[in-house]
């Protein structure tokens, strides 16, 4: 069949028109955008429409974020696995923004009164380092790191790191928090985490235009997945004192915005950050919510070890993550507009203020640290960004596992788990905490389906890695 036509559906469908002229079967490479772009099968050159950007306050473009998630989360990129060639070739993509935008590499000198140039090749920005992988090769992988100098000679020497990894879960047969049965197959990560970086490229495309008076800092991430790799290498690399790093904002996860609700982690690591989203708030029609830990399974938990304030952007996971059905036509597009516009404004804040100070956020927020410590599970997640007044409101519960078992399904809502009522996500954790392998324990709950509350007996299951035989 003639590739335009068969690959002509998928491009329509992400707003992506044919370029005038091109043919099929012209040289496939990776193009930037705003140039040309490649779809999944690597052969047909397309270009997508995209409008400019307006001065005075940043929003993503919908079509860019389209086509960038499109790019890095095709079958063609096979996962971007942490040391593959596709995680090679994720980066070489990225690269492409960076130079094509004049962005500084590292190292420069330093921006007070130093010179700073832009790179002359894509590799320029890359940051190598090796590493073990858990699956005992040794491996190769490298960051993508770029610099927009600030405008402001007394606070160019202050930086804001932007951040968001590349990487995800290859075929899901080497990384161990893949989910699903469908046996050997590629996880694209089009939530987790294609629409991070999608967003991280629309920020520096920005702010290349309209740079802040602090220097800002743009990093892709690898090895995210299988452990924080890429960003302990960028922070054991960094070529000035971390004590300039005024703040990390973290972009993991935002493809599925959910009742108009928006979640910002991390206010309770800087003394300013609850009322910088105050301010924001007043110019969002969005509903913002906050947590303050500075913890948490992603990159910047790392930043915040070393005393600095995070911003960690994040929506509810859905049933798709970390299973090959995390593809780019199951995103809110819309959505990731509309929350872009609350990660921009905060970033001026930032970018404009004297100083952040750094608070500890105190110990670390179960919900925010995965389930390692718990010796139990029911196999479900709750909803991060809970509302509902009744109770917890279930995200994913997992086929197979205890809860699904014993009816529970996703969207139910949790009254009481084990005898104690659960409202919010620490309600639920203090409960699983107490909780052991093999326990038979009651779960009240309303169903989605029929809207009635019903009372299950569920038998635990053991969290893996934690099972005594």
């Amino acid at each position: 069949m003639n590739k335009i036509l068969r690959t002509l559906p998928l491009l329509l469908a992400f707003g992506i028109v044919l370029s005038p002229g091109l043919q099929a079967g012209s040289t496939p490479r990776l193009q930037s955008i705003g140039q040309l772009a490649i779809d999944s099968t690597g052969e047909l050159l397309v270009s997508p429409d995209i409008p400019a950007f307006s001065s005075g306050r940043f929003q993503a473009r919908e079509n860019a974020l389209r086509h960038d998630v499109l790019m890095l989360a095709n079958d063609d990129m096979e996962g971007r696995l942490t040391g593959s060639a596709q995680d090679r070739k994720a980066a070489f993509y990225i690269a492409q923004e960076f130079l094509r935008f004049h962005l500084v590499p590292l190292p420069v000198m330093n921006l007070q009164g130093g010179e700073a140039k832009p790179g002359k090749d894509p590799k320029d920005y890359w940051q190598s380092y090796s590493f073990k992988a858990r699956w005992g090769e040794q491996l190769e992988s490298r960051n993508v790191v770029g610099l927009i100098p600030g405008t402001d000679s007394a606070l160019s020497n202050r930086y804001i790191v932007i951040g968001a990894h590349y990487d995800h879960l290859g075929w899901g047969d080497k990384v161990g928090t893949a989910r699903g049965d469908a046996g050997r197959a590629v996880y694209n990560g089009a939530d987790d985490n294609a629409s991070g970086v999608a967003m991280l490229l629309e920020l520096l495309r920005y702010y290349k235009q309209f740079p802040l008076p602090k220097t800002l800092v743009f990093v892709a991430f690898s090895g995210e997945e299988i452990g924080l790799c890429g960003s302990q290498a960028f922070l054991d690399q960094f070529p000035f004192p971390v004590r300039q790093i005024d703040a990390m904002f973290n972009l993991d996860m935002l493809g599925h915005l959910l009742d108009n609700t928006f979640c910002i982690c991390g206010t309770g690591t800087s003394k300013e950050a609850e009322s910088m989203v105050k301010e924001a708030a007043k110019r969002t029609d969005l509903k913002l919510t906050t947590y303050p830990d500075g913890h948490g399974p992603s990159d910047h938990a790392l930043f915040y070890d070393r005393k600095i304030p995070v911003f960690f952007f994040s929506t509810p996971p859905t049933a798709t993550y970390h299973t090959p059905a995390d593809d780019p036509n199951t995103l809110d597009y819309d959505g990731m507009v509309r929350l872009s516009s609350v990660i921009g404004d905060l970033l001026e804040q930032a970018g404009k203020a004297e100083s952040l100070t750094f608070t500890s956020s105190g110990k670390p927020n179960r919900k925010m640290m995965g389930m390692g410590q718990f010796k139990a599970t029911l196999g479900l997640m709750p909803d991060i960004n809970n509302t509902d007044r009744r109770g917890l409101r279930t995200m994913i519960v997992v086929d197979g596992k205890p809860a699904h078992n014993a009816g529970i399904r996703s969207g139910d809502v949790l009254l009481k788990v084990a005898g104690k009522r659960v409202h919010t996500l620490d309600d639920y954790m203090d409960v699983l905490a107490t909780l052991s392998f093999g326990e038979q324990i009651q779960v009240r709950f309303i169903s989605k389906e029929t809207g009635k509350k019903q009372t299950v007996t569920v038998d635990l299951d053991a969290v893996a890695g934690n099972r005594k035989r």
